[in-house]
C-alpha cells in the first residue's frame, strides 16, 4: 500500500495526497515536498488588505434614484459620457498616458453601451419594425417603376 502524506491540513484532518517522489520526509507537494520552497516569496503583498468595501466606494442608490424607463437610463448615461468627455478633453495634454488611455477605454464602452440601450429602446417601441417595412415598401416601389410593373 503507498504512504500518503502524514502532514494534517488547515481544517485539522489528515492530508490524503501522495507524497512527491524522492522527498524526505514524504510529503505532497503542498505540503513542502517539491524543491521549491512553499507559499508566497517573502514580502509578497497580494494579500494586503486595504480596508475599503464596495459600499464605501459606491453606495447603494437611493430607490428613488434609480430610473424607471429605459429613456431615464440612457438620459443618465448621455449626462455621464458628457462629462467623462469634458474630462479626457481636459486631460489631453497630460503625460500621464496610462490614465488617459483608461479614460479613452471606458468613454468607448460607454457610447458602445449608449448605442445599443438606445437601439433597444427603438425595437421597444416599434420604431425599428417601421422603418424597416417603410424601407421595403420603398424598395418596392422603385422596382415596380424600374419594371413597369405593379405590386
Amino acid at each position: 500500500m503507498k504512504t500518503r502524506c502524514p502532514a494534517t491540513n488547515k481544517d485539522g484532518t489528515p492530508c490524503r495526497a501522495f507524497p512527491v517522489r524522492g522527498s524526505d520526509p514524504p510529503l505532497c507537494s503542498s505540503h513542502g515536498g517539491g524543491r521549491a520552497p512553499v507559499g508566497a516569496p517573502a514580502g509578497n503583498q497580494n494579500a494586503r488588505t486595504h480596508g475599503v468595501t464596495i459600499n464605501e466606494v459606491a453606495p447603494l442608490p437611493d430607490p428613488d434614484d434609480v430610473p424607471d424607463s429605459i429613456s431615464e437610463v440612457i438620459h443618465d448615461l448621455a449626462v455621464k459620457q458628457a462629462r467623462l468627455s469634458k474630462i479626457i478633453n481636459g486631460r489631453l495634454n497630460t503625460s500621464d498616458i496610462d490614465v488617459l488611455a483608461r479614460l479613452l477605454e471606458l468613454h468607448a464602452q460607454t457610447a458602445s453601451r449608449l448605442g445599443r440601450l438606445l437601439r433597444d429602446e427603438r425595437a421597444l417601441s416599434g420604431e425599428a419594425a417601421d422603418g424597416i417595412s417603410a424601407a421595403i415598401g420603398q424598395a418596392l416601389d422603385e422596382l415596380s417603376t424600374e419594371l413597369g410593373t405593379d405590386f
